[in-house]
């Protein structure tokens, strides 16, 4: 259900790899200033990072630690954002991942790393 809430578009799943997300701006989670509030933003990323560690480990993940940095807003006028996953370094019991949420001319909003 959360996917839906989120009303995610996946563009490009390559397990173990990578995976890609269009998210579109929803008033529904904008603060009081219309900026999409950065706690969605973290959902969002966690809608990538999360499918990804399940199709990469091949069984049910929990993360351990998601950590981002909001460099830009994302305001209405945006209209959307991409999130791509990708997978650092798998180890036997461990997937290192980074995202990266971007602006639909690309400009870098905010990167996560999650374990």
């Amino acid at each position: 259900p959360s996917n839906e809430t989120l009303q995610v578009e996946y563009t490009a799943i390559e397990p173990g790899k990578r995976m890609v997300g269009k998210f579109p701006y929803q008033k529904t989670f904008a603060n009081p200033v219309g900026l999409y509030q950065g706690g969605f933003l973290s959902a969002a990323i966690d809608e990538v990072l999360g499918p990804l560690s399940y199709i990469s480990a091949g069984v049910p993940c929990m993360t351990l630690s998601l950590n981002v940095t909001f460099l830009k807003a994302f305001p209405e006028s945006m209209g959307h954002v991409t999130i791509e996953g990708t997978v650092l370094q798998k180890t036997k019991s461990l997937l290192f991942m980074r995202a990266e949420v971007r602006s639909p001319t690309g400009d870098l909003i905010a990167h996560a790393e999650s374990h």
